[in-house]
């Protein structure tokens, strides 16, 4: 479900889409996709979904200037791998960020900012496969990131347009 607020800008809207569609590609078009928006009737039912019911909602002045915390924030790409008998978690690259700095043989978290993508290779042993996705959440914890950042589990073979384009 997406839910656009009165002020969203064009941009917001396209990525809030794009972010769905992403969902429902890795769930094999399980999900229903539906979107709400502020003000309409139908967004009370949007809050139906949300534990909690309805909560406040800031204003486009109180969320801050998107246009500044995207560039500022710098992509970072980690590999979590035991090919050397011992899990290790290390990072790979940051900033500019290579498709070919993704290895089959391991799972890695590729963290792009607005999301948290976990990247598993088709080589990457159970060890690796179980561990990657609370790496990822250790990883948000550790880092002062966003606990509500979504963690997007990407099987190699499985990418879609949207993971593909955080690539250099």
């Amino acid at each position: 479900m997406t839910w656009i607020g009165k002020s969203a800008g064009g941009a917001e809207k396209l990525k809030g889409a794009a972010l769905a569609r992403a969902l429902d590609d890795e769930r094999a078009g399980k999900p229903t996709q539906a979107q709400f928006n502020e003000g309409d009737k139908d967004a009370a039912e949007f809050w139906g979904y949300i534990q909690g019911g309805e909560g406040p909602v800031k204003t486009a002045a109180e969320g801050g200037d998107d246009t500044a915390t995207a560039s500022s924030f710098v992509k970072a790409l980690y590999s979590l791998s035991d090919a050397t008998g011992v899990l290790k978690f290390e990072k790979v690259a940051s900033g500019s960020v290579q498709r070919t700095q993704l290895r089959s043989d391991d799972a890695f978290v590729f963290d792009v900012g607005a999301q948290v993508f976990v990247w598993v290779g088709k080589g990457a042993n159970t060890n690796e496969r179980k561990a990657a996705l609370g790496r990822a959440q250790d990883y948000l914890k550790n880092n002062n990131r966003p606990a509500y950042l979504p963690i997007i589990r990407v099987l190699e073979g499985g990418e879609n347009e949207v993971f593909e384009s955080f690539f250099n």
